[in-house]
C-alpha cells in the first residue's frame, strides 16, 4: 500500500504536486489544513479529524507501545483519495493563475 502514496513521493498526482511546489505556489487554507493533517498522521500518528468518528476505516493497534487508533487500508486509501482530490483542485487553480500571469 505505501509504495503508491504521496508520503513516498509516488502519489497519483505527484507530478502536479511537484510542479506546484517547484513554482512556489501558495495553497488555499483548506488544502494547507489537509496537507498538515496528512503530515501529522504520517509523522506523529495523529488520526485526521474526518476519520475520528469512522469505525469502518479505523482500527486499534498496539504497535507503538500503547493502544492507539489508526487507519485501516481502506482508511489510508480514502486519505490518499482526499489528497489527490485537493491536488487536482489546486492544480486547476495553479494553471489558471499561471496562464493569467
Amino acid at each position: 500500500m505505501y509504495e503508491h502514496t504521496y508520503w513516498n513521493r509516488n502519489g497519483e498526482a505527484q507530478a502536479k504536486y511537484d510542479a506546484m511546489e517547484a513554482a512556489g505556489f501558495r495553497y488555499t487554507q483548506a488544502t494547507h489544513t489537509l496537507f498538515h493533517a496528512y503530515y501529522r498522521y504520517h509523522n506523529d500518528g495523529d488520526l485526521p479529524g474526518w476519520a475520528r468518528s469512522r469505525w469502518d476505516i479505523t482500527r486499534y493497534t498496539f504497535e507503538f507501545g500503547s493502544r492507539q487508533r489508526v487507519l485501516t487500508e481502506a482508511g489510508e486509501a480514502e486519505f490518499e483519495r482526499r489528497i489527490t482530490e485537493r491536488i487536482e483542485i489546486e492544480h486547476a487553480r495553479f494553471l489558471r493563475t499561471h496562464t493569467l500571469a
